[in-house]
């Protein structure tokens, strides 16, 4: 039995540590709530997550992951990625087994450094034995066994089909992609794209507007991994697969986000938005290597200024035709 941490206990968390548990792994889930960790150790459930879903006895809910994970085979972090850069601080001070993998499901860039995560969990740590988990994957289908695909990046194929081994069941297939980095900027660019497909259904713009964001979004991320030396092949659950899910469903935060700033209203409290960071980061990045995002660029504004919506949709309308 294959002893698995994770760190981050909300529902995409939840849910891979239930994937996990039920493909006969160990599990411990890392969170920072007592009432949660009582709550997963004693009722096998996370309400506040998961509702309604009755998690896997091979799960076991920790307070504090230093005491597991120098006997973990994989650790998988799937934490918002605002505050991954202290977990992977907190690693870089661990003893961790030579043998130990580590998988980024975390989607976002670091925001001091304008670092991709996997390059960010390279310096700080100096371990190299990584993949990224990316795809089209929402926590509450996965934990009701909905099926589902998602890419495992990594630049080793070995590790990478050793992650793969132990996600893959008969509702959940996880393929092989070689480019970590094209992964990751597909899961940064996609939420800022969804966004701006929220802000043109709230605005009432049409469908073949929307397939405009989508197609300017993939231009964009396309232009952002050829500067970065990244695959642009995104015929992938990372790319593509991902890019769909976020921008077509009303289950999607940031589509959900996008709409609300279309209407004038404020994101809803409590709820982490990764697309709205990594807005203003891409478009830091894009300053930086001077690059012309007008998407990203032109979503950043509008969600770190108050726009009428007469202005927001000019704005959305010149960032999609340009």
């Amino acid at each position: 039995m294959k002893k698995i941490l994770v760190i981050g206990a909300g529902a995409w968390g939840t849910a891979l540590a239930n994937l996990l548990a039920k493909n006969s792994c160990e599990v411990f889930l890392s969170a920072n709530d007592a009432k949660i960790i009582a709550e997963i150790n004693q009722k096998k459930s996370n309400q506040k997550f998961l509702p309604n879903v009755k998690l896997n006895s091979h799960i076991k809910a920790v307070a504090d992951f230093a005491s597991e994970i120098n006997s973990a085979d994989f650790v998988f972090i799937v934490t918002p990625s605002s505050s991954a850069t202290q977990v992977f601080e907190k690693i870089s001070k661990l003893k961790i087994s030579k043998n130990c993998k580590f998988v980024i499901c975390s989607k976002g860039v670091e925001p001091k450094s304008l670092l991709l995560l996997s390059d960010a969990f390279e310096k700080i740590t100096g371990l190299k034995n990584y993949a990224i988990l990316s795809g089209p994957n929402f926590a509450i289908e996965v934990a009701n066994e909905v099926p589902t695909v998602t890419t495992i990046a990594a630049k080793n194929k070995k590790l990478g089909a050793e992650v793969i081994k132990i996600l893959n069941n008969n509702h959940f297939r996880a393929s092989y992609f070689a480019d970590p980095r094209s992964a990751e900027i597909c899961g940064i660019v996609k939420n800022i794209i969804a966004i701006g497909c929220g802000i043109v259904d709230g605005l009432g713009l049409g469908v073949n507007a929307k397939a405009a964001v989508v197609m300017k979004g993939i231009s964009e991320i396309q232009t952002l991994c050829k500067k970065l030396g990244a695959s642009i092949d995104i015929t992938n659950a990372a790319g593509f697969g991902d890019i769909f899910l976020t921008c077509s469903s009303e289950k999607s935060r940031n589509n959900s986000l996008g709409k609300l700033i279309a209407a004038g209203k404020k994101p809803e409290s409590g709820k982490t938005y990764e697309g709205a960071a990594s807005a203003q980061a891409i478009a830091a990045i894009a300053k930086k290597l001077k690059l012309k995002l007008d998407l990203c660029e032109e979503v950043n504004e509008i969600l770190s200024k108050k726009f009428s919506s007469t202005e927001i949709k000019k704005r959305i309308v010149a960032a999609i035709l340009k």
